[in-house]
Parts: C-alpha cells; sequence; structure tokens
C-alpha cells in the first residue's frame, strides 16, 4: 500500500494529493464499494460517481462529505456537499445530500429549496422529499393539501400511519366527526393492543371527543384509558390531564397529575402550566403525530433513521420539549455536543419539560469540560422545592466526577432525605466518603444502604467488592457479590468483582474463569483487563499477562490505574512502553 501511495506521488500533479488520501481511508475501511453502500441505504447517492471527468476538487469534497456522514458530522457533511456542488451544481446525487445533510441538522426550509432544485432536473420520484413538503403546508394550515400528497408515501408502518393521523385530524378540523371516529377505530382494529402505538390512539380518540365536546364519550375513552394507567405511555398525561382539567373536573385532573408523574422536575411545571396548555392547534397536535411516527421508525429501523421526524415535529411546534430532548441526546450521543447545545438554547418557553432541558444541557456542558457552566445551569435549581433534591444529586455528581469530593460531599449533605425515595443519595454518600478513603463512616454508610435496599445488585456487588478490595469482612464481601451475580449473571461488573474476590482469597485459577467471562461481556473495561492481566501473572502465564496489561494500556481509564498498569510492566518486562 506504502508502494502505490509512494508511486502515485511521484507521477500526479499535487492538487490529486487528497484524492488519493481518501481513496486510501476507504481502501483500508472495508473497501469503498461498501461505505457507499451504506450510505446509499440513508438516501445518500453515489451510483452516478465517475471519477475521470469531474475533477480532483470536487472528488476530494465528495469523499470528504461522505466520510463526514459516517462520521455523523452534519456541519461538515453539509459544508464539503456544498463545495463539491459548486464543481457540479446540477448533479442530483450531490443535491440529494445536501438535503439530507440539512434535514439532519433541521433546516426545513433549506431542503425544501434543494427539493425544488432537484425537481427541476430530474424527473426521479423519492418519497423522502414529500415529507418536508407535507410538514411545510400542515404549518401553513393546509392540511388537505398535506392529506392528497401523503397519499404518495408509500406502505411501511410510519407511512401508514402518517397518512391515517392526517386524514383522521382533517376529517376533525372539518367538523366531519363520523368520519374522523370511524376511520380512527378502523386503525385501531389493526394495531397490537398494550402497544406505545395502541394507547397513542386511544389518547388521540379521547382528544376527538374532546374537540367536539362530547361529555358522554370523553367519560367513557377516559375511564379506558384509566383501567390501562400503568402501561400508558408517560408522555401522554399531560394531553389526558388537560382534558380532565377541561371538560371533567380541575382538581381531578391535578390529581391525575400528581399520581402518575412522579418525576417534580415535570410536575410542578406541569400544573403551572395545564390552564394554558393548548391541544386543539393543529400544528401542535400534527407535532405529537410526527413524534410518534419516529418513535415507530426508531423500533423498526433505528434512531439514527428517525431524526428527521423529531426534526419535522419540532418544526411544527418549537415547544415540542420531548422532541428537542431527543434531538439533542442524539447529537450529544454521536459527539456533536455543539448542535446539542444549540438544540436546548432554542428554548423559548418554559414548558413542562424546560427543567429537564436544564439539566441535559448541563450533561453536556460537563461532557465537554466546561465544568463552571454546568453548574452554574443547575445551580439556579438548588433552592427551588420540588427541584432541590435533584439539583443537589446532579451537583454533587459534577464535583465528584471531577474529583472535588469534598464539595460533593456537601451537596449531599443538604439533600432533605424524608423526601429521597430511591437508593442515589445513599449509594453516592457512601462511594464519596469511599473516596475520601473515609473508611470508617464510608463501612457504616454501607450498612445503612444494605438495609434500606438489600435487594439491590448494583448495590450489592458495589458494597461486596469494597469490602473485598479492602480486605475487610471478605465473607460477607463474597456473599454479596454472589448474590449480585445470581441476579445478574451477564453483568460483566459483577463477574469482575467476583473474580476479584477469589484473586484476594489467592485462588487464582477460579479467579481467571470469572475475570475471563467478565472480559469477554466487557472488553473495553481497563480495570477488568487489569484484573485479568494479575490473576494471569500470579500463575506464571506472564505472557499473557504482558499482553493483557499491554492491552488494558490502550483502553480508557482511570489515570493513576494506568499509571500503575505502566509500572506493573516496567518492573516485571523492562517495558518502556
Amino acid at each position: 500500500m506504502d508502494l502505490i501511495i509512494q508511486t502515485c506521488r511521484k507521477i500526479l500533479p499535487k492538487i490529486y494529493k487528497l484524492f488519493f488520501i481518501v481513496f486510501v481511508f476507504f481502501i483500508n475501511n472495508n473497501s469503498f464499494s461498501q461505505n457507499i453502500s451504506e450510505y446509499e441505504k440513508h438516501g445518500i447517492r453515489s451510483k452516478s460517481f465517475e471519477y475521470g471527468n469531474l475533477g480532483p476538487l470536487y472528488i476530494g469534497n465528495f469523499l470528504s462529505s461522505i466520510i463526514a456522514s459516517k462520521n455523523k458530522d452534519y456541519k461538515s457533511f453539509l459544508s464539503f456537499s456544498e463545495k463539491a456542488l459548486k464543481s457540479k451544481s446540477n448533479n442530483v446525487e450531490l443535491l440529494e445530500n445536501a438535503f439530507w445533510a440539512n434535514i439532519y441538522l433541521g433546516d426545513i426550509n433549506r431542503a425544501l429549496k434543494i427539493v425544488s432544485e432537484i425537481e427541476l432536473i430530474s424527473d426521479e420520484k423519492n418519497q423522502n422529499f414529500l415529507y418536508p413538503t407535507i410538514v411545510e403546508l400542515i404549518k401553513r394550515n393546509e392540511l388537505t393539501s398535506a392529506v392528497e400528497i401523503s397519499n404518495f408515501l408509500g406502505l411501511e408502518k410510519h407511512n401508514v400511519f402518517l397518512k391515517n393521523m392526517l386524514g383522521i385530524w382533517d376529517n376533525v378540523f372539518k367538523g366531519q366527526k363520523a368520519n374522523a371516529i370511524s376511520k380512527l377505530q378502523n386503525y385501531i382494529i389493526n394495531v397490537k393492543k398494550d402497544s406505545d402505538l395502541y394507547f397513542f390512539l386511544k389518547v388521540q380518540n379521547l382528544i376527538i371527543y374532546a374537540y367536539f365536546d362530547d361529555h358522554s364519550e370523553i367519560i367513557r375513552a377516559f375511564e379506558e384509558l384509566q383501567q390501562n394507567i400503568k402501561i400508558v405511555p408517560s408522555r401522554y398525561y399531560i394531553s389526558i390531564a388537560k382534558i380532565i382539567y377541561d371538560k371533567i373536573d380541575t382538581k381531578f385532573a391535578k390529581s391525575f397529575l400528581s399520581q402518575n408523574i412522579p418525576n417534580n422536575l415535570d410536575l410542578e411545571i406541569a400544573l403551572e402550566n395545564l390552564p394554558k396548555i393548548e391541544i386543539f392547534n393543529h400544528s401542535k397536535l400534527l407535532s405529537n403525530v410526527f413524534y410518534e411516527c419516529g418513535y415507530i421508525i426508531a423500533r423498526s429501523e433505528g434512531f439514527f433513521n428517525s431524526v428527521p421526524q423529531f426534526w419535522f415535529s419540532l418544526h411544527l411546534n418549537e415547544n415540542n420539549e420531548k422532541s428537542r430532548l431527543i434531538l439533542s441526546s442524539f447529537f450529544s450521543e454521536v459527539n456533536q455536543d455543539d448542535i446539542a447545545l444549540d438544540i436546548l438554547k432554542d428554548n423559548k418557553t418554559k414548558t413542562p419539560s424546560w427543567i429537564i432541558s436544564e439539566f441535559e444541557k448541563s450533561y453536556i456542558l460537563e461532557k465537554k469540560g466546561n465544568i463552571e457552566a454546568a453548574l452554574s445551569t443547575i445551580k439556579k435549581f438548588s433552592d427551588k422545592n420540588n427541584f432541590k433534591n435533584k439539583a443537589l444529586l446532579r451537583i454533587s455528581n459534577i464535583y465528584r466526577r471531577n474529583n472535588e469530593y469534598k464539595k460533593s460531599m456537601e451537596a449531599l449533605e443538604k439533600i432533605d432525605l424524608t423526601k429521597v425515595n430511591s437508593p442515589e443519595v445513599y449509594y453516592y454518600r457512601s462511594l464519596n466518603l469511599v473516596l475520601l478513603k473515609d473508611w470508617q463512616n464510608a463501612i457504616k454508610s454501607f450498612d445503612v444502604l444494605l438495609k434500606k435496599y438489600p435487594n439491590n445488585p448494583e448495590i450489592s456487588n458495589f458494597v461486596g467488592y469494597t469490602l473485598v478490595d479492602r480486605n475487610v469482612r471478605l465473607d460477607e464481601g463474597i456473599k454479596l457479590i454472589k448474590f449480585a451475580v445470581s441476579k445478574e449473571p451477564q453483568n460483566g461488573f459483577f463477574l469482575d468483582s467476583l473474580g476479584w474476590a477469589f484473586y484476594k482469597l489467592n485462588d487464582f485459577k477460579k479467579a481467571i474463569i470469572y475475570l475471563e467471562r467478565a472480559i469477554e461481556l466487557e472488553p473495553q473495561e481497563m480495570e477488568i483487563t487489569d484484573h485479568l492481566g494479575d490473576a494471569y501473572y500470579k500463575v506464571g502465564r506472564q505472557k499473557e499477562a504482558k499482553l493483557v496489561w499491554e492491552r488494558a494500556m490502550s483502553l480508557n481509564g482511570d489515570k493513576d490505574l494506568l499509571k500503575n498498569i505502566r509500572t506493573k510492566l516496567e518492573k516485571n518486562f523492562n517495558h518502556n512502553k
């Protein structure tokens, strides 16, 4: 491969270097053709790629755009696609790439303009182009036209769902109650009971009756939902509560929310905003339809393919905080943190999920290393009654992850334990004491933790591992770890704990059995890999120990642990890595 590159560089002008660098990238990533085919699945076109007559700048930008897309770097994807278009502005494949880049960045208006450009130079029809047009027509209150265009969509589950919902709500807004109800009932018959979609349709049924002020049917539809409320997805509760508030009883609506929304962060704002929530606005209603459409696609095709639907949802209702949160989480997950933050910054209204958005923002800021900004985002909630405990726990975790254990502990001490109904606070208090090496109080905290949550495998494993690692109450520690493993036998971390326990007991052969299984389940964990190296070394398998420790050094993990592994390699093998 090196010889090929050197030869090419001697023969070709400098301008061709970029092409070969990118081309080699694809060769080293399981062939150019394989990468291209992956993008074709997502609408990124490349079938008329011609090396000879488009020029090296075009080729470089085109290939770079594909690499950027693979890495889900949509800003770069768009930038390279547009640069390539300057070389060949009437290229349909490039225009389609630019379309997808804009869709994934949420620029629906620009995507629509690109569709118009494509239609001027190509007769080829792509049903994906219909979506932004449908969304824009809904936004302009031209629902009937949106219904007509939706008839050209395919027969995929999400398309059938969208066509049905658009048709039903078109009937509703035209005052055609019987037609709307009939269409909805016919659709419900073919949907699996107890599925998210089933309950979404049942909520739509309730909203339609509320729209027509059909009191007896409102009561009947609500009672039917209430019988299954424990399995109705919580994202539907606000709509249900709003109808109760407007059409049944205001006090009961508040009681319904209090009983069914355990998260105080959502509850207080939901109660505050309940009187002014709009549920009959056509854009907001259909924003929720696209939100559900995204869920349908995510379950069948993967989350990546569902992203456009959540953008469509947000385009119809900029205050759809559920869609905003999902989009932000997606971009953060693919390491596009600046985009994720921009999405959250666009929020201008304190909707029921606004505070959740602020918490999400703090996670992303912390991830980017902007610790002060992450803390300031959360600290404003630390003196508000219903948000206080959640905010203080979040503040404590930020400090702990940044090795400020005393500040972390101080935040925990401010939490009102009378309002705590989860093990988190007690667990992190114990963990902080361990990190502070306050072993006496840590042991006391363990006892409290185990007494309050005796059947929690994660807590049992945490306490058990810490006791074993400290060579304290070994029998109890092993018993706790074995309990955790019995509950989750495929948990690599629990198996590592058990393996390490046997290591501490000098039963190295048994330790290896569990540690090898643990590393199969968690191959990227530095500490587990290090433990296996230790066990190999103890039984005289030095070559394997060396290889395992060297692999451990290539993994992400604690800096102190990395230093310790390096010391073992240098001491035992004169290793200079």
